[in-house]
C-alpha cells in the first residue's frame, strides 16, 4: 500500500510537470494568432497606401512617356520637369512607407524570437525534470510492485502509465524541436528584412537626391530662359552641338564585331581597384536622362562617368546617375565642375589642344587619374577615358567608361576607331582633378 501511495505521487509530479508544459505551449500557440491577426489587419492597410501610391506614380510615368514623345518646346518640357518631380516625390512617400512597414515587421519579429526563446528555455528546464523523474519512476523494482499485491492488475496499470508518460515526453520533444525550427526560421526572415530596410534607406536618400536635382533643373530652366520659347531652343542646340563631339556608343557598339576581349589586356600589377569604377551602361542608370536632354547616360555618358569615376577615385561619393541630374548638366552633355567639395581643376584646364603627357605621368603617380579625350579623325565623335596607369612598356591603362575597366588606353583606341566608319583616332584633351 505504501509503495502505491510513494507511485501515486511521483506519478502525480509527474503529471503536474507534464501538464506545465502543455499549459505553457497552449498559452503561447493561443495568443500568437491573435497577435498575427492584428498584425495582418495593419499590414494589409499599409499594403493597401503602397499600393494606391504605386498606382498614382504609374499615372505619372506614362505621362512622362507621353511628353517624352511630343515636340520639344519650353512649355513641353516644364510639364515633364512637374510629371517627374511629382513620380519621385511618389516614390520617396511609397519607400517611407515599406520603411515604416519593415520597421513594425522586424520589432514584431524580435518579440517573437524572444518570446520563443524564452519558451525554450522554460521547457528545456521542465523537460529536464520530467526526464529525471521518469527515470526514478522506471527504475523502481517491478517486482516489488508485483509481490506487493496479489493481482496483476496494479502492474498493468503501473505499466500503462509508464507508457502515456514516455509518449507525453515524446510529444514534448517535438513540440520543442519545432518551435526552435519556426525560431530559426524567424531569424532568417529577420535578417532579410534587414537587408532590404537598409537598401530602401539606400533609395531613399538617392531619390531625396534625384528630387532635388529636378527641382534646381526645373529654376535653372526658367533663369536661363525667362520664359521663352526662342532661349530655349539654343538650349537644345547646344546639346545638339555637344553630341557632335561623342559617339553614341550603344548605339554603334553592336554593329562593330568588335570586343575589348579581343585585345591584349595589362597585367595585374597595373590594375586600379574596380571599387570606383562606373559603367555608363549599367543597368542602374543606362536610361537616364542627361539634365534637361533627351539624351541617355548609355549613350552619351561617357563624360559624366569619368567624372564620377574620378570623383569617387578621390573620396567623393557620388555615381553617374546623381552626377547626371546636377544643375551643371542641365543643357550640357560635356561640362567640367571647376570645383567639386574638396577637389578642384589643375592649372592645365579642360580645353581641347591642353593635353601633356608628363603631366599626366606626373599626375597618376601621385593617384590623381586623368581624364583623357579619343576622338576620331574627321570630327566623327569621340570618347573619354580615365588614365590611371603605365605599364613598364609605357603603355597607359584605363578605365573605360564602356568598354570596361582596366583596359590599355590603345585598345580603347581601336575600339572608338572602328565605331561606325572606321578611321584614326587622336588625342587632345586632358581634365586632371586633385
Amino acid at each position: 500500500m505504501a509503495h502505491t501511495k510513494k507511485n501515486n505521487r511521483i506519478f502525480l509530479l509527474i503529471s503536474v510537470v507534464v501538464l506545465t508544459v502543455f499549459v505553457s505551449m497552449y498559452s503561447y500557440s493561443k495568443a500568437e494568432p491573435i497577435d498575427n491577426l492584428e498584425d495582418s489587419e495593419e499590414d494589409s492597410e499599409t499594403q493597401k497606401k503602397i499600393e494606391e501610391l504605386e498606382k498614382k506614380a504609374r499615372t505619372y510615368r506614362e505621362i512622362i512617356e507621353v511628353k517624352q514623345k511630343q515636340q520639344e518646346s519650353l512649355n513641353n518640357q516644364i510639364s515633364l520637369m512637374n510629371a517627374n518631380i511629382y513620380k519621385v516625390e511618389t516614390e520617396i512617400e511609397i519607400n517611407k512607407r515599406k520603411i515604416e512597414e519593415f520597421n513594425a515587421q522586424i520589432s514584431r519579429k524580435q518579440v517573437e524570437i524572444r518570446d520563443k526563446e524564452e519558451t525554450i528555455l522554460s521547457q528545456k528546464k521542465l523537460l529536464g525534470d520530467l526526464l529525471k523523474i521518469f527515470y526514478e519512476y522506471q527504475q523502481q523494482n517491478v517486482l516489488a510492485i508485483l509481490l506487493s499485491n496479489e493481482t496483476f492488475e496494479p502492474f498493468m496499470s503501473e505499466k500503462d502509465k509508464l507508457a502515456q508518460t514516455g509518449s507525453k515526453i515524446r510529444e514534448i520533444l517535438g513540440s520543442v524541436k519545432s518551435l526552435k525550427q519556426k525560431m530559426e526560421e524567424e531569424k532568417v526572415e529577420l535578417e532579410r528584412n534587414k537587408n532590404e530596410l537598409t537598401e530602401l534607406h539606400l533609395d531613399l536618400s538617392e531619390k531625396n537626391s534625384y528630387l532635388e536635382s529636378n527641382k534646381s533643373q526645373k529654376t535653372v530652366l526658367l533663369t536661363q530662359t525667362q520664359g521663352e520659347e526662342a532661349r530655349y531652343q539654343k538650349l537644345l542646340e547646344r546639346v545638339e552641338a555637344q553630341k557632335l563631339e561623342l559617339l553614341s556608343i550603344d548605339e554603334l557598339y553592336a554593329t562593330s564585331g568588335l570586343s575589348a576581349d579581343d585585345f591584349d589586356k595589362p597585367d595585374k600589377k597595373y590594375h586600379a581597384s574596380t571599387a570606383w569604377f562606373y559603367l555608363q551602361q549599367d543597368p542602374k542608370w543606362a536610361d537616364t536622362t542627361i539634365g534637361n536632354s533627351k539624351s541617355l547616360l548609355k549613350d552619351y555618358g561617357c563624360a559624366i562617368a569619368s567624372v564620377a569615376m574620378v570623383f569617387t577615385k578621390q573620396g567623393e561619393s557620388i555615381t553617374p546617375k546623381s552626377l547626371a541630374k546636377q544643375p551643371i548638366f542641365s543643357w550640357d552633355l560635356i561640362a567640367w565642375p571647376g570645383e567639386w567639395e574638396s577637389l578642384s581643376f589643375s592649372p592645365y584646364g579642360s580645353r581641347h589642344g591642353n593635353i601633356n603627357w608628363s603631366a599626366v605621368d606626373s599626375e597618376i603617380k601621385k593617384g590623381n587619374p586623368a581624364i583623357v579625350y579619343i576622338g576620331k579623325s574627321g570630327g566623327k565623335g569621340g570618347h573619354y577615358v580615365v588614365v590611371h596607369n603605365k605599364d613598364s612598356k609605357g603603355r597607359y591603362v584605363v578605365h573605360d567608361p564602356y568598354f570596361g575597366p582596366n583596359l590599355f588606353l590603345d585598345t580603347s583606341r581601336a575600339l572608338v576607331g572602328a565605331m561606325g566608319t572606321k578611321t584614326a583616332t587622336f588625342m587632345d584633351q586632358m581634365i586632371i582633378y586633385k
